[in-house]
């Protein structure tokens, strides 16, 4: 995740970097090429003065492979060339004794030249291959991304489909019941449809932000009791009151969170307010470097012996909080009620 300040570019990123390519819009590519031969070759001959200042005619042609070398990767081998032969040709007239002359007075001369003008051309050549080969596989690279792109969006679309699907089928059926019982475990079925399609939609906007084995928690939980209070909460009788603390956890241990959450949020909501009766609903999560804690509260009429705690959604809070590796304790305050989930954080 971007963390702010200065960050150095990638090796990827500098490998990958085509001036023909990021400046076409704005000039010819011979153009861009010239002027890049040109500035390797001035940096090469700047060079060149700084060696002889303290080494005169030391290596004559070896400044001429490193900006060759550059010229070639970033502007293609029409720049490389461009560098080659412009360096190459003020070395022989600037550098090699005699100076101020094409001419070689020393037989070894004429050799040694032209092995370094070969070498010069096979570091071009080479250059030239491993540049087409860089980009050859980032636009292979970038074609399967988005390839993967595209398949997760419709991943996504058809998954949010069969959620809307199955929230609708449940919501059709319930309004054929007439027991209060059945009706409130439908809504239930439906509140859990939701706790399920928000993990699944944020983890999809999110898929990018965070490794995939883990996920911040406060956005998503934030997110997943918003959504869910709205939900269970027309009424704005009762308020929300939310304290999470910003963590990382692994992704299957937070989701199970969010449907323990799901579960003890929904119970709230049935139990513990008559209708258009004031209160508040609290839930505070707080976590450190091993463990975490997780308290849903509320300041209504409590759990009655009636409803106890052997209902499904009791069953289904107990079995969401094993798989979150937790476990759950449930308290009757004055007034209200206190549901507690502390678990170990996943390694």
């Amino acid at each position: 995740m971007p963390t702010g300040g200065f960050e150095m570019p990638s090796l990827k990123t500098f490998v990958e970097t085509d001036l023909i390519e990021r400046y076409s819009t704005a000039l010819p590519a011979s153009v861009i090429q010239t002027v890049f031969g040109l500035t390797c070759t001035s940096v090469a001959i700047v060079g060149r003065v700084g060696v002889d200042m303290l080494a005169p005619g030391a290596g004559p042609f070896a400044l001429i492979y490193p900006v060759t070398l550059i010229s070639t990767l970033f502007g293609r081998w029409q720049s490389g060339l461009i560098t080659l032969v412009l360096s190459f040709l003020w070395v022989w007239y600037f550098v090699l004794s005699p100076t101020h002359t094409f001419v070689f007075h020393n037989p070894d001369d004429a050799n040694r030249a032209i092995v370094n003008a070969c070498s010069a051309a096979l570091v071009l050549l080479l250059a030239e291959l491993f540049r087409r080969g860089v980009h050859s596989a980032s636009r292979q690279r970038d074609a399967e991304i988005s390839k993967r792109d595209m398949l997760l969006k419709e991943l996504d679309h058809r998954t949010k489909n069969n959620f809307m699907i199955v929230t609708s089928l449940l919501q059709l059926q319930m309004r054929q019941l007439k027991s209060k019982e059945a009706k409130d475990a439908f809504g239930a079925a439906v509140s859990r449809v939701h706790s399920i399609a928000a993990a699944h939609q944020y983890l999809y906007v999110h898929r990018d932000d965070f490794d995939n084995d883990t996920m911040p928690i406060k956005e998503y939980l934030q997110t997943l009791v918003t959504n869910i209070f709205n939900g269970l909460f027309i009424e704005d009788t009762v308020k929300l009151k939310l304290s999470i603390d910003d963590t990382v956890l692994q992704r299957d241990q937070a989701i199970a969170i969010g449907l323990v959450l799901n579960e003890v949020m929904t119970n709230a909501a049935k139990h513990a307010f008559e209708p258009g009766q004031p209160g508040s609903i609290s839930v505070e999560f707080r976590s450190e470097p091993t463990r975490w804690n997780l308290v849903i509260s509320d300041n209504g009429r409590g759990v009655s012996a009636k409803t106890g705690t052997s209902g499904l959604g009791t069953s289904l809070i107990q079995a969401f909080a094993t798989k979150a590796g937790a476990e759950v304790e449930t308290e009757q305050m004055n007034p209200g009620t206190r549901v507690t989930i502390v678990g170990a954080v996943a390694p």
